[in-house]
């Protein structure tokens, strides 16, 4: 998905390294000042174009947004269709939490390099720890991380040995690998180990404490705990080395911003696009949008498009093509929710002051099969006093369902999942209500999703994808992000396509693409395979 195939659906893998020569004055509109708008402003601007960014938020980013106190936010209201203050963030001051993004993988080389360039300072985002929980579907028992790994391999293991009846060379490697592997016994039994934690803690009296015993191999089995997403840590695109900016994701997008400007780009900010007319034999496109209660109209050679694909479908439009016009209903964006949580102590992490000794939870993610899906734990600020969580991050119908409730009962129903794994959370004075946050995305003014939803194999899809990396107007106007990119949802899928779209105008790259394109999987992609 990330490799061959993947890339290779834009028909490019390589990175933004050709030297071509500078293009000055040519003018650039870029519409939106997501990720991939600030990314093709900084490079375009690098090249001499005149680049012009409109954003029709009071704020650079798009979905790459860190919640701190003071911040508003705001959602469409589902009966009215207005845009309406849902709440304000009341963290205490240094903490955040990102609503957006949360994680660059060791492999996004696009997003590492912005962030050495710019100097932008990194720490590990931890994925998992052992001590993380799992909370399966109809079990009103939570399970350490440990004992759920570690005991289903032992038993797997054992259930493989007993097969096992040859006495050849490679049955005996093959039995000594399972007998490693899930910590068998002598006679290729398994009874638990010291790998799934001990039963408490050791003491100096008594140095060689008593391993915790094996959970029960039919509960795990019943349990399906594989479908609260267990195993998503060990897919690629989660696999440690992961990192985070120190101080919150946002650090990369005010660089991206900064750098933009200072290569010369202009960003106006609360500038909301209405209308977008292509002519190919004119300036090329008129975009009209409207800025402190004015209506402008603005022309250039060129347009790249940051704008989400929900968002452009209601925007005024004139000289696309029919082809153009059929696929973009085509693309849907996918509901995700998160809520946020100040924690007045760090509880998960336990301690010799009254906490849970037990615990020792030091960032990483907890999973269950309530609406809530997952917990995050901080990766940053240990052994301080506070801390923020994500106390939810859903997709589709659990998105659905959390994002048509009220803020204050989206907050009880997070509140009651996060109970489930963590008593404490009943104590308001701990993790109060009053300090929490949600977003609901498809709901979020000018993003309406998180990311676009392409299924392999849908010949719609396919076509769609097909015809969005290729400009309209002849090489006038160029759709970009993570939206059409092999890693929807992804910081570095919007830079690879904003890359892409800076060499489709430079002419280093086609600007019509094979027939024939592989569509990402935003599910495995964003979700990870459960």
């Amino acid at each position: 998905m990330i490799g061959g195939t993947g890339p290779a659906a834009t028909g490019w893998t390589g990175p933004l390294e050709i030297a071509p020569p500078p293009r000055p004055g040519e003018k650039v509109l870029i519409l939106g000042a997501g990720v991939a708008g600030l990314t093709a402003a900084y490079e375009l601007s690098l090249l001499g174009f005149d680049c012009t960014v409109l954003e029709a938020q009071n704020r650079v980013g798009g979905r790459n947004r860190t919640a701190r106190k003071g911040d508003k936010l705001y959602e469409i209201d589902d009966e009215t269709g207005e845009i309406v203050h849902t709440h304000t963030c009341r963290f205490d001051d240094g903490l955040y939490l990102n609503l957006g993004p949360g994680r660059i993988p060791y492999h996004h080389r696009r997003v590492l390099k912005y962030c050495r360039d710019f100097k932008v300072a990194l720490e590990p985002y931890v994925m998992e720890t052992t001590a993380n929980l799992v909370r399966p579907a109809g079990l009103e028992v939570t399970w350490p991380n440990r004992r759920v790994a570690n005991d289903t391999r032992g038993y797997i293991a054992a259930k493989l040995a007993e097969t096992l009846t040859a006495k050849d060379r490679f049955t005996g490697e093959l039995r000594d690998l399972l007998r490693a592997f899930g910590k068998l016994d002598t006679n290729g039994k398994y009874e638990g180990s010291t790998r799934s934690g001990y039963l408490y803690d050791p003491v100096i009296e008594e140095p060689a404490p008593e391993p915790a015993p094996p959970l029960d191999f039919e509960d795990l089995v019943e349990s399906g705990f594989w479908r609260a997403r267990f195993y998503q840590p060990v897919d690629y695109l989660w696999q440690a080395t992961m990192f985070q900016p120190v101080g919150g994701m946002d650090r990369i997008v005010d660089a991206l911003a900064r750098e933009a400007r200072l290569a010369g780009a202009e960003i106006l900010l609360e500038a909301e696009v209405t209308d977008i007319e292509i002519d190919p034999d004119g300036p090329g496109v008129t975009v009209t949008y409207w800025k402190d209660g004015e209506a402008y109209e603005t022309e250039a050679r060129y347009c790249v498009s940051n704008i989400p694909i929900p968002a452009l479908k209601q925007i005024g439009r004139d000289g696309f093509s029919d082809e153009f016009e059929a696929v973009i209903d085509v693309v849907e964006f996918d509901k995700t929710c998160k809520v946020g949580w100040q924690a007045n102590k760090r509880f998960w992490e336990g301690g010799f002051d009254g906490g849970n000794d037990l615990e020792g939870i030091y960032g990483g993610i907890s999973w269950t099969s309530h609406n809530i899906t997952q917990l995050w734990y901080p990766s940053n600020d240990y052994f301080t006093e506070k801390g923020t969580l994500t106390g939810a991050y859903n997709f589709g119908d659990e998105a659905e369902e959390l994002g048509d409730l009220p803020v204050n009962e989206r907050l009880e129903l997070a509140r009651e999942g996060a109970i489930q794994l963590h008593p404490e959370f009943e104590n308001d004075d701990l993790v109060p209500a009053s300090k929490g946050v949600t977003i609901a995305w498809h709901k979020v003014p000018y993003q309406l999703g998180g990311w676009a939803h392409w299924e392999p194999g849908n010949p719609d899809h396919e076509e769609a994808y097909r015809q969005l990396l290729q400009p309209e107007g002849g090489d006038v106007f160029y759709v970009t992000g993570d939206q059409i990119s092999p890693l929807p949802g992804w910081q570095e899928g919007a830079m690879m396509s904003a890359h892409f779209v800076t060499q489709q105008i430079l002419g280093f790259i086609p600007l019509t693409v094979p027939e024939v394109v592989a569509v990402p999987d935003s599910v495995a992609l964003t979700q990870g395979t459960f």
